[in-house]
């Protein structure tokens, strides 16, 4: 059950961070050219999509762990978060780092 928890606050998040980028850790300091260049290569979107499939791949995980009768699957969000994580910090560097054009 805590995986349809985590799932649903993790696209809380997405959400949020669509709409209020100063939420993902670090943006606050970055300079106003590289939030400029992370919010024209678009971040903000990046970050909203990878927490929200994030959050669904943990809900549906749940299902699939119950519906295959293997309750071992419903703990995929610890997986999903891990790689989430390495997902979001590298390709978000690149996005802040790559000049806009």
């Amino acid at each position: 059950m805590e995986s349809i928890y985590v799932g649903i606050f993790l696209l809380a998040i997405g959400i949020l961070i669509k709409f209020f980028p100063g939420l993902l850790a670090g943006y606050n300091s970055l300079s106003n050219r590289e939030k400029e260049n992370a919010e024209a290569n678009g971040l903000p979107t990046f970050a909203a999509m990878v927490f929200g499939a994030m959050g669904l791949i943990s809900v549906i995980g749940y299902f699939i762990g119950i519906w295959l009768e293997m309750p071992s699957l419903s703990n995929i969000w610890i997986l999903v978060t891990i790689v989430g994580m390495i997902v979001l910090i590298v390709f978000g560097n690149m996005l802040v780092n790559r000049r806009a054009r």
